[in-house]
């Protein structure tokens, strides 16, 4: 009864916030989108560039230690000073961004620091589509343009969404509204390009923004739950997704047992069960053990 209780008025809270941000327009964070003219004329060292991304890859393969994983972003953003128009290298850092914030970092400001860059350098690379950047630059909205990307831009578009999502959900309730309509877009553009990238990160982040809004604001619990389940279906092995249903899908739905279950399985999953991803697997996983800890509060 107390956790019902506690339900309603967090709806009510969280109707009475919505209320007021929709009457105060241009309130939330507001963030810089860097849809930068790279410059073209540089003429680029390939050796150089070529011997410095060796050395990056090198102390990226050691990103679970945060010394080795911050000096690969430094070296990763000297590559892209030399070479701006390095689509792969400003893929990897918004990628590294992300998770040097989310696995890393425990002060706020250094994690709203990293994970802005990171939806930067993700910025930068969608913009190096010419026919989404001719757009953007005549006044459309960077999310309405997203049909002129394609399936090679996908790392650029998913990581915006990692990184602003985390940078809004820092910044708090009125940021992420603000920033709502650009992710739904995100999230829904990456699963009808291709719902396999990423262990099905779409219809992961699909289901996680069904579970987390308001029913006045989009929420729909029934379809939350389906495409935590085609991610699931499609990956049973990227524990990030077991933990996001069971944060939101299994909490929002108050099934302690679906929670306690996906979180146990979470726990009990071998790190190294997707070969390259044992740290991010590894941070996904204390995410998990955190949660579990909590289930007989979440649910008293």
């Amino acid at each position: 009864m107390k956790m019902k209780n506690n339900m309603v008025i967090f709806s009510l809270a969280a109707m009475a916030i919505f209320l007021l941000v929709v009457s105060l327009s241009g309130c939330g964070a507001k963030r810089e989108t860097a849809y930068l003219e790279p410059d073209t004329t540089k003429v680029v060292d390939k050796e150089k560039v070529s011997e410095l991304i060796k050395t990056a890859n090198a102390y990226y393969e050691k990103r679970a230690e945060a010394r080795s994983m911050k000096e690969a972003l430094k070296m990763y953003e000297k590559v892209v000073e030399l070479d701006p128009t390095n689509k792969d290298i400003l893929q990897k850092l918004a990628i590294g961004c992300y998770w040097y914030a989310t696995g890393h970092l425990t002060d706020t400001e250094a994690q709203l620091e990293y994970y802005n860059k990171g939806a930067e350098y993700g910025e930068r690379g969608m913009a190096l589509n010419p026919a989404f950047k001719k757009r953007v630059m005549a006044g459309e909205k960077d999310y309405e343009c997203l049909d002129a990307l394609g399936k090679e831009d996908i790392p650029s578009v998913y990581w915006v969404f990692g990184n602003l999502g985390r940078w809004s959900n820092l910044k708090g309730f009125t940021t992420i509204l603000k920033n709502k309509n650009k992710l739904k877009a995100i999230a829904d553009w990456v699963t009808y390009t291709d719902e396999n990238y990423y262990y099905g990160a779409g219809h992961r982040v699909l289901g996680t923004y069904y579970a987390k809004a308001p029913s006045f604001a989009g929420g729909d619990i029934n379809k939350a739950k389906t495409h935590f389940e085609k991610a699931l279906k499609i990956s049973d092995d990227y524990i990030g997704t077991k933990v996001l249903m069971a944060e939101f899908y299994a909490y929002k739905s108050q099934d302690k047992e679906l929670f306690v279950q996906l979180l146990t399985d979470a726990v009990n999953k071998d790190v190294n069960s997707i070969p390259g991803l044992e740290f991010e697997q590894s941070v996904e996983q204390k995410r998990a053990k955190d949660l579990l800890a909590k289930a007989d509060d979440m649910f008293e």
